[in-house]
């Protein structure tokens, strides 16, 4: 699997000398990275002497079974109890924290077994410290805490997190009073539950959040994107103050968008944040051939000499379309008028069982109707809430682009379909998991952890919804075209 788990890792400001004493003794200390999102669990292993990275490992959230966006995961935890055995698990907010938990107990095995392969015969690994970031939804999750808050506005969280907890309380779901009170886990939970690869008492500290929206994922791919301290961004010798606007997204099923605003006269710098929901269509989730960005998923589109030619990862043939894959096939298909700038399919198209229109990108895989559309809806959310930050901004900023789907998308063929404005398509970077990057580099640096309070602090959250003329930005953005306004 090819899920995007490389990030910059930010400088860290102070030295810090792990103990090696231990070494001698056949142990070496290492932590532990992990960015839960709410299409892929990513997990990192470093040497806290060497600050060496050990072992990636990374896939798909299995609680995607319980909804494939936080929309719908959230009514699901917070749905009635069922009736039945009080020996299973019956409520919706049980079945999430166990699923997520049970889920990162098996990804430290497979990580802490791959980075045991790269130390010194004899050496042993221990784990004393772990970071786990994510959006604020997947957090809670993660602590067993209750998603009502984020279900109806005003959509407040039950905790914006900025705490440290030890793993058998967070895997127990006891971390303090505000955790729901869980049902008795199945017997298969109960047998994963009798060991971990984890001591209990080992510390877990979760980044701040800046709101129901805006979660820690956010705040630490701004620390790797350079975002400093609006408070300390001239006082602070290891936080160069930023003389240009930095505008940051995380585009997937939430996007997540960030703009640093330097001090400009008497006005002071800040930080604004908004979120655009998107859906599942960036991750091929609700297209009819969609699939993860792994072996057989088409991953670009060209036109040549009058055909469509495919480039698929892994090589050999197409079994469907990722994201990126998605992205390139609708500017291919404007750009050769397949379709037009509404969406419609105007050329070479086929019927599908339902009578509906589709186009044939191979004999095996295709784009519906409702696949063109669902890429329009998704495009056009994210390149309101672009369009808006960069009214917001006195000069062009420059966009980094953060996650897997970021790190893998043309920027100019994300233009062509107006997913991204025209005028940051010269002044783009792309910076890979920047989330997961920024955790890591907090297993070193407490510095970096007051850095974040800091930034949530300072963090000004928007309500891109209730925002005056907001749904006639959004439907105004669906048509297939360029904008550089």
């Amino acid at each position: 699997m090819q899920i995007e788990t490389e990030g910059i890792m930010p400088d860290i400001p102070e030295e810090q000398q792990e103990q090696k004493t231990q070494e001698q003794a056949g142990i070496a200390e290492a932590g532990i990275a992990v960015d839960v999102g709410t299409t892929t669990i990513a997990v990192n292993v470093w040497s806290l002497s060497e600050k060496k990275r050990l072992a990636v490992v990374a896939e798909k959230n299995l609680q995607a079974r319980y909804g494939c966006d936080i929309i719908r995961r959230i009514s699901f935890a917070t749905r009635p109890p069922l009736t039945g055995s009080s020996a299973v698990v019956e409520t919706g907010a049980s079945a999430l924290h166990y699923a997520v938990i049970a889920q990162l107990e098996k990804l430290f095995v497979r990580a802490l077994a791959l980075a045991a392969q790269k130390m010194p015969r004899g050496i042993q690994l221990n784990v004393s410290k772990i970071v786990i970031t994510g959006n604020t939804t997947m957090l809670s999750f993660v602590c067993a805490f209750p998603v009502d808050g984020l279900a109806m506005a005003p959509f407040t969280p039950a905790s914006c997190f900025g705490f440290t907890a030890c793993w058998d309380k967070v895997r127990h779901g006891t971390v303090n009073e505000k955790c729901t009170a869980l049902d008795l886990p199945t017997p298969e939970m109960l047998q994963l539950f009798s060991a971990s690869p984890i001591n209990g008492e080992t510390p877990v500290y979760f980044p701040p959040c800046v709101g129901a929206f805006i979660g820690a994922d956010t705040v630490c791919a701004m620390i790797s994107a350079g975002f400093p301290s609006p408070e300390a961004a001239e006082t602070t010798e290891w936080d160069m103050p930023v003389q240009k606007p930095l505008l940051l997204a995380d585009i997937g099923t939430n996007t997540e968008i960030a703009l640093f605003l330097p001090k400009n006269g008497e006005q002071p710098a800040k930080i604004l944040c908004t979120s655009a929901a998107a859906g599942p269509a960036f991750e091929a989730s609700n297209i009819s051939c969609g699939m993860s960005s792994i072996d057989g998923a088409i991953e670009k589109i060209e036109c040549k000499d009058g055909s469509l030619s495919c480039s698929v990862i892994g090589g050999g043939t197409p079994k469907g379309i990722c994201g990126s894959g998605l992205v390139s096939a609708a500017s291919t298909l404007i750009k050769n008028h397949y379709i037009d700038k509404s969406g419609v399919i105007k050329r070479n198209a086929s019927k599908l069982g339902d009578g509906s229109s589709c186009l044939q990108l191979t004999p095996a895989v295709y784009l519906s109707q409702q696949d063109i559309r669902n890429l329009q809806l998704a495009k056009s959310a994210v390149c309101t809430g672009l369009k808006y930050m960069l009214e917001r901004s006195p000069v062009l900023p420059l966009f980094c682009i953060a996650g897997g789907f970021g790190s893998h998308l043309d920027i100019e063929d994300a233009c062509t379909i107006g997913l991204i404005p025209k005028k940051l398509e010269k002044c783009t970077v792309s910076l890979g998991n920047a989330a997961l990057a920024g955790a890591s580099a907090m297993l070193f640096s407490k510095l970096l952890r007051k850095k974040a309070q800091e930034i949530k602090k300072h963090s000004i959250q928007i309500n891109l919804a209730a925002v005056p003329g907001f749904q006639e930005r959004y439907l105004g953005s669906i048509d297939f075209t360029e904008d550089d306004r």
